[in-house]
């Protein structure tokens, strides 16, 4: 029995199952700096219902610090007034780069 484990084992790690070699991508990316290009809402969740939290004039730089390729809004960091607001802006919002 102990023959047939070990070569089963063997065939395994022959064969590519054996651990797991590669690396495990970060999470989070690093925040990318983006324009608005319209004047826009910052809502506190991703959704239009959300209650807004302030609204975004165009040519403001934000931060994007979340995206998804297929999600209509984006996590945003920005400067207003000295102090600094994050939420959700519609992905449309911003300039193209």
């Amino acid at each position: 029995m102990l023959h047939l484990l070990l070569t089963t084992a063997l065939l395994l790690g022959a064969a590519g199952f054996g651990p797991a070699r590669g690396q495990i991508p970060p999470l989070a990316q690093p925040p990318v700096e983006r324009t608005t290009g319209t004047t826009c809402g910052l809502y506190a969740r991703p959704s239009s219902q959300a209650p807004m939290l302030t609204v975004v004039p165009p040519g403001t730089l934000v931060q994007v610090v979340d995206s998804s390729s297929k999600a209509h809004f984006v996590r945003a960091v920005f400067s207003k007034n000295g102090k600094t607001v994050s939420g959700y802006l519609f992905r449309a919002c911003l300039a193209t780069p």
